[in-house]
């Protein structure tokens, strides 16, 4: 029986897709290959011909990655890049495990006795009640 990976490779080659999945792989790995704080600065935005596009968020960065392009370079040598290029661009954030959706909790009664005192002061009812809501809605998320 035949590998998966030696089936795919030539049909990913004759179908011309050698560069996407290349560029694919990279940016899965691309926290792993870089650490921070310069994985957070920069991600790869296209390869082509061996030749990787990285987006960068700011000049300062820019200016910096350029000091450091032949030790980029030898870090994805191992993805078939010979080069690198840098542009301004939108840099895609890491994915956290931290980033998860927020759990929510219900209040004790001594968090709304707490808010219900804080908010009695304020004469406008509208406004209180906007204050209220928000402070319901900051307390119910667990951290």
């Amino acid at each position: 029986m035949k590998r998966a990976d030696s089936l795919l490779s030539p049909l990913i080659k004759n179908l011309g897709l050698e560069d996407s999945v290349r560029a694919g792989r990279i940016k899965k790995e691309w926290a792993a290959i870089f650490e921070k704080p310069v994985s957070l600065h920069m991600s790869p935005a296209s390869l082509r011909e061996g030749e990787l596009l990285i987006n960068v968020d700011s000049p300062v960065w820019l200016q910096q990655l350029n000091f450091y392009k032949d030790t980029i370079i030898k870090k994805l040598n191992g993805f078939g890049i010979k080069t690198v290029r840098f542009k301004m661009g939108r840099v895609l954030p890491e994915k956290r495990e931290e980033q998860a959706i927020p759990k929510i909790r219900r209040l004790t009664a001594d968090e709304h006795s707490y808010i219900d005192g804080t908010i009695s002061p304020v004469p406008d009812q509208e406004l209180r009640d906007n204050i209220k809501k928000a402070m319901e809605k900051s307390m119910s998320f667990k951290r």
